[in-house]
């Protein structure tokens, strides 16, 4: 049976399925953002029993709890960005996989033209400094803002949540990172033909193989494929 991780896996979805569907024996990681324990982050979510079981709570800096040659696959979604220790965690992630296993990591880059946790467009390329006064002429349509009773109110949990729990770098950065342990192929389109294939329009269907991808990187961010050699 596959042995799974979902690496950064928030309320256990994709083991809450696996378990319902027998699919895989998945489990999960998270930071929780240092709250210490773990929670759903939407409060309308409940987390199942058996799901919480598999679930481990991480703490930064320190490895993670699971042996070595663990798993034979490795997912994370939206994950990668928020990531401080970027080579340390990937030396991790490459410790827990079985050789020959594979990964699949979909996460936003630099190139990202709509900032992927705020909505604002370009507000993570800009300085620190300068990104409230930014965020205050797109605050309307920003994510979340209609959760909130003002723009003060949202900028006091967006506003850090950005500056200090948000690491964005050049796919090429994340590229030469995961080459020190894995072979990496990039999977953009093979991921916008999925989505697209869903579509009742054939004509957006057709599209499918003829996006560069460079327009996925603006639009959403990378989709990796990582494989652990096989060492002799």
């Amino acid at each position: 049976m596959l042995t799974a991780l979902d690496f950064g896996c928030g309320a256990g979805r994709v083991i809450s399925h696996s378990l319902n569907e027998g699919i895989g024996d998945f489990w999960g990681a998270d930071t929780y953002y240092g709250d210490g324990e773990i929670t759903a982050r939407d409060e309308h979510e409940t987390i199942p029993p058996a799901t919480r079981e598999r679930i481990r709570l991480l703490e930064p800096g320190r490895p993670l709890p699971y042996d070595d040659d663990s798993f034979d696959f490795v997912c994370s979604n939206q994950v990668f960005e928020h990531v401080d220790d970027l080579a340390g965690t990937i030396d991790e992630l490459a410790r827990v996989t079985r050789p020959g296993g594979v990964h699949l990591h979909l996460f936003p880059t630099l190139e990202l033209l709509r900032e992927a946790h705020l909505g604002v467009p370009l507000i993570h390329r800009l300085p620190v400094e300068r990104r409230e006064a930014w965020a205050k002429l797109f605050y309307p349509h920003a994510y979340y803002a209609d959760t909130t009773s003002s723009f003060d109110d949202w900028w006091k949990a967006m506003g850090p949540f950005l500056a200090e729990r948000t690491f964005y770098r050049p796919r090429a950065e994340y590229d030469t990172a995961f080459a020190r342990r894995f072979q990496v192929t990039h999977v953009e389109q093979s991921k916008l033909a999925f989505h697209l294939g869903q579509s009742r329009l054939r004509p957006l269907r057709a599209l499918a193989h003829t996006v560069p991808t460079t327009v996925e990187l603006l639009r959403v961010g990378t989709a990796v494929h990582l494989r652990l050699p096989i060492t002799a």
